[in-house]
């Protein structure tokens, strides 16, 4: 048998699973498979994690401050103002402090 679908455990980390075709032997996998029995570990991990998480548990947004700052930031720069239309990403410019001398 192959290993298990990750949507099926999944849905055994929620305990959503209900017998049918689609679980027929996936248990007995599991039971033999380290890799398949791990996977459902991590995930049951998670799952009570996400069920335990209060409130306080989530990250805070950053203040407005931070955001302003952002913006005026990408104001004063005119090449964020134009789509990137693919390939390489554009080259920064360098100021005249950074040219290169000329060969002379």
């Amino acid at each position: 048998m192959a290993h298990v679908q990750p949507a099926h455990l999944v849905e055994l980390a929620l305990g959503n699973a209900a017998p049918g075709r689609e679980l027929t032997g996936v248990l007995p996998h599991i039971e033999e498979c380290d890799r398949c029995r791990d996977e459902l570990r991590t995930m049951i991990r998670v799952v009570t994690a996400a069920r335990g998480a209060r409130l306080g548990d989530l990250p805070t947004a950053p203040p407005e401050r931070v955001w302003r700052r952002i913006a005026r930031e990408l104001a004063h720069d005119p090449r964020t103002c134009r789509p990137h239309t693919g390939g390489t990403a554009p080259r920064p410019r360098r100021s005249p402090r950074h040219r290169r001398p000329k060969p002379g």
